[in-house]
């Protein structure tokens, strides 16, 4: 299954969820800065660095670990893990947590990966970034960078 979003979000960042996830984002740990220079907070949910406005991005679920193993079309790859026990996963908007999606899947961990592209172009006037969103069932694991973007504003 792949969707293709479009949304409005605040505060840099937007939520990838199970449902009625109980994350502590107001925790000063949550948005450490290892966090930052991850661009992606872990605490019972996801939330993902993005540019103020206007999001861009794509949601795919996967049978299997993902193939893509190049990464030099994007700016920076992480990875972390979610657990779905409710069987629902959901994105949401920041700061009001207003839904942009929910989507029935199997409950069990998953791993999410998240590809950043056109990073430099964020906080321009006409914005061009980027995130595709990739989830499939695994173990569960720390968060990990597997491409990082070295910031150059």
């Amino acid at each position: 299954m792949k969707f293709s979003l479009g949304f409005t979000t605040d505060y840099g960042q937007f939520y990838l969820n199970e449902k009625d996830g109980e994350g502590d984002t107001e925790n000063e740990d949550f948005w450490s800065n290892e966090a930052f220079n991850d661009k992606l907070a872990v605490e019972k949910g996801i939330s993902i660095e993005n540019s103020e406005g206007i999001v861009k991005c794509e949601l795919e679920f996967l049978d299997s670990k993902s193939l893509i193993s190049d990464f030099s079309d994007f700016d920076h790859v992480v990875e972390a893990s979610l657990e779905v026990k409710t069987g629902f996963v959901q994105i949401n908007d920041c700061p009001f947590t207003t839904l942009i999606l929910e989507e029935k899947i199997e409950t069990g961990n998953y791993r999410v990966r998240v590809y950043y592209s056109n990073l430099e172009s964020a906080y321009s006037e006409d914005p061009k970034d980027f995130y595709r969103i990739e989830m499939w069932k695994d173990i569960f694991s720390d968060r990990h960078v597997l491409k990082r973007f070295e910031n150059k504003f």
